[in-house]
């Protein structure tokens, strides 16, 4: 499963009723993670025990894999982000959707990697200890290229502020394109180019 060794696989179903019994959760919550969820299941533990070539780092220990049945694809972020306060562990969630399944992580964030057939999704196993194998998992899933200059929560900060700025530039070129008047125009023109060369700094200082 997910190219995952078969010394790490288990089998430990999470009823939803736990997850509602630990939290007071609203009835809007409750009816959220009943639209978004069918069945949560541990299927995998990525420690020493398990991997015994693979060293306890400084802050991880082991990392659980948890395999969330998603009833849509449009799924709140928020239900994923629940489930990863439920196990105060480090979690990867691989959310599945009928015959496709998309990586899911919470780090300094929430991050999610594309939709792929069941079976063309792997987990990476990089590293000499689980620090190592964490960071890696996270840039895999996150699409960071990680940089041993700047700490994976640096990089991870980089890149939502360049989210943020591309976003920007988004709206302001569709406000822009919208406007009739000619100094409007280049008014917005210059808060674009301004956002731009952030941008630019951006990147190249990575």
């Amino acid at each position: 499963m997910y190219a995952l060794p078969q010394s790490t696989l288990l089998s430990k179903q999470i009823p939803k009723k736990a997850i509602f019994e630990k939290f007071s959760l609203s009835t809007t919550q409750r009816q959220r993670i009943d639209a978004d969820i069918a069945r949560i299941d541990i299927v995998a533990q990525l420690s020493p025990q398990t991997l015994p070539a693979i060293s306890k780092g400084m802050e991880v220990e082991v990392i659980y894999v948890m395999r969330v049945c998603l009833k849509t694809k449009n799924y709140s972020k928020e239900s994923i982000l629940l489930l990863a306060r439920l196990i105060p562990q480090r979690m990867l969630f691989t959310l599945r959707h009928e015959s496709e399944v998309q990586l899911a992580i919470v780090h300094e964030g929430f991050h999610a990697g594309r939709w792929s057939a069941q079976d063309e999704v792997q987990i990476p196993l990089e590293g000499l200890n689980f620090d190592s194998v964490w960071a890696h998992i996270v840039a895999y899933v996150g699409d960071i290229v990680l940089d041993h200059e700047q700490t994976l929560e640096k990089q991870i900060q980089n890149k939502q502020e360049q989210e943020r700025l591309l976003r920007d530039i988004a709206q302001l070129e569709a406000k822009m394109n919208k406007e009739r008047a000619l100094n409007k125009q280049m008014q917005i023109r210059s808060q674009i180019n301004q956002l731009r060369k952030k941008l630019q700094q951006q990147t190249t200082t990575r």
